[in-house]
This record gives structure tokens, C-alpha cells and sequence, in this order.
């Protein structure tokens, strides 16, 4: 069974006992409609909602300042550097080596943290769909009862 589709959040019925989506009232960048699922109480899915404005850009200024990239170029140009001054002789050999481990176990250090903040962002974006789900489930049920109580009437 194929879900009606509708845009806004009317919570209208989906007709033919189908189940009704509400989707996002904006347009993408090539001025598509959105196909993100609107929170209960808005025309907007949280990308567009524009009460989540400050929201997003804190999240992107966040994201923006998590990013590992400058931290991996700097401690690829001193190990560059550490290698250049060994193979001129600036540097012993030993104590290259030991700078080596010390880079190696930095390296594993910010796998570890790339990895553990994508786990709280999942377990985050788990959260957000439990509760999404939770609030269609019980407004189901709570349609459901309507339904049952007209029928009853009906008789």
C-alpha cells in the first residue's frame, strides 16, 4: 500500500484507509519540492523550518570546527618535515622513530574521536525518529479510536 502524499500539516486523512505523510511545504535549490517529513505542528521539515534557523547554523558551525581535516594536514607536514630533516641529517634516526609513534598513536586518537562523535550523532538522529515515531503511532491510535467510536455510533 502506497502512502498518500500531501504537503503541509493539515493532518488530513489519507483516504482509502491509506496512512497520510506530511511532507515539506519548500523547494530544494533546483526548486523541486522538499521530501522531508514535517514535525507535528509545522509546514516544515527541520532543514527548512525556519524556527530551527539558529539551530542549523550552530550545527554547521559545530560541524565546520569538528572536522579532523586541519589537524591531519598539520601533522602530515611535520612528519613531511621530520622525514626531510632525518634524510638530512638533522635529525637521528631513533628519535624520528619515536616522533613516528607518537604521530601514529595521534592519528588513532582522532579516528577514535571521528568515530565516537558519529556514534552520538546517530544515537541523536535515533532518538529524533523514536519520538517522530512515537507521535505518529499514538495519532494513529488516537484515529484509530475516532473511527471506532463514529462506526459505534453508526449502529
Amino acid at each position: 500500500m502506497q502512502n498518500e502524499l500531501k504537503g503541509g500539516s493539515d493532518g488530513g486523512s489519507g483516504g482509502e484507509g491509506g496512512a497520510s505523510v506530511d511532507k515539506c511545504a519548500a523547494k530544494t535549490r533546483n526548486g523541486r519540492p522538499c521530501r522531508g517529513l514535517v514535525r507535528p505542528g509545522s509546514d516544515y521539515c527541520p532543514a527548512h523550518d525556519p524556527a530551527r534557523q539558529e539551530a542549523r547554523r550552530k550545527a554547521a558551525s559545530k560541524a565546520a570546527r569538528s572536522k579532523p581535516g586541519g589537524e591531519v594536514r598539520s601533522l602530515k607536514d611535520r612528519l613531511e618535515g621530520l622525514a626531510d630533516d632525518v634524510l638530512a641529517g638533522r635529525v637521528e634516526p631513533k628519535a624520528a622513530a619515536v616522533v613516528t609513534q607518537i604521530a601514529n598513536a595521534h592519528t588513532r586518537l582522532l579516528e577514535f574521536e571521528k568515530k565516537f562523535q558519529e556514534l552520538e550523532e546517530f544515537g541523536a538522529k535515533i532518538a529524533t525518529l523514536e519520538e517522530k515515531l512515537e507521535a505518529k503511532i499514538a495519532a494513529l491510535e488516537k484515529e484509530e479510536e475516532r473511527r471506532s467510536e463514529s462506526e459505534f455510533q453508526d449502529i
